[in-house]
């Protein structure tokens, strides 16, 4: 329910209410055949299609809204069985739904437009989003990581910063994850008793809270109480290491990602000199 709520309400901020309501059904979808599919290499390919059906709304607008259906399918929960899966998705687009209304309700516009670009660069950016995010899925999957989702997780969320306008927070969420990996290593040595462990992860949540205007601070503080509740008694050094590895990885994926479409972007605006832009909503 909380992830369905979720997609709801930051699909509809950045994309509008009205289009994350033929959306959401296809955020359920994608929601139960991840579920069903992780974390193997089924979920692997199902993450490559949801990222080119996103990456194709460049085309039309509607990116940011179709940008919720990898993530549907990213954070699904593992189910044992079809039934399962159906009854995970069906709930997840019902709660997206609830989202939606709610979002409305606290003012969320009805359509967001976004930049259009032409047929060739759509495509062209379906497919690089496909490979990366894929790729990211891949190397969690083929590592037999516990959690490899923790790789494509930095992708997603970044690109859902730089479509708001905050592409610095790549930078930041780089620093922060090292340091908060980091700063969990000296608990690992002193190994303190689970209580004392999940005081300080409490604490340190809290304290990130208050750190909003300094997202590498904010990140750090966050990563480094993600690995304290995460890690097993005894296994904090082994999270931290772990979480720190994923999602730089996933965050040095989504850089060649950017600079793959750096040079895509100047090779089509010589063939294709004038981009379509979205219609202006006040004209």
């Amino acid at each position: 329910m909380l992830t369905g709520i979720l997609l709801g309400v930051v699909g509809s901020r950045i994309g509008g209410t009205r289009r994350m309501m033929f959306v959401a059904p296809a955020i359920g979808l994608a929601a139960g055949l991840g579920a069903f599919t992780a974390y193997g290499w089924g979920w692997v390919a199902l993450l490559v299609i949801a990222a080119f059906v996103a990456g194709t709304g460049t085309r039309f607008g509607w990116h940011p809204a179709l940008l919720m259906i990898p993530f549907a399918a990213t954070f699904a929960l593992p189910v044992p069985s079809a039934t399962d899966a159906l009854i995970f998705g069906v709930i997840v687009a019902i709660a997206s739904g609830y989202g939606i209304v709610l979002a409305r309700r606290f003012g969320a516009p009805e359509v967001v437009e976004a930049d259009r670009v032409s047929t060739s660069a759509a495509l062209a950016l379906a497919i690089a989003f496909g490979i990366v995010l894929g790729a990211g899925a891949a190397i969690g999957v083929a590592l037999s990581w516990s959690a490899p989702y923790w790789v494509p997780d930095p992708i997603l969320v970044l690109i859902l910063y730089i479509l708001i306008g905050k592409r610095d927070r790549i930078r930041g969420k780089a620093i922060g994850t090292a340091l908060g990996a980091a700063a969990a290593i000296p608990v690992a040595i002193l190994a303190p008793p689970v209580g004392v462990i999940t005081g300080l992860a409490i604490v340190a949540f809290l304290l990130a809270l208050t750190q909003a205007k300094r997202y590498w601070l904010y990140y750090g503080l966050y990563t480094f109480s993600l690995v304290l509740v995460l890690a097993a008694p005894g296994q904090v050094a082994v999270e931290a290491k772990e979480r720190g590895v994923q999602i730089l990885v996933g965050i040095a994926l989504l850089v060649g990602f950017l600079l793959v479409l750096r040079v895509l972007g100047r090779m089509l605006q010589e063939r294709y000199p004038q981009l379509e832009l979205a219609p202006n909503p006040a004209s």
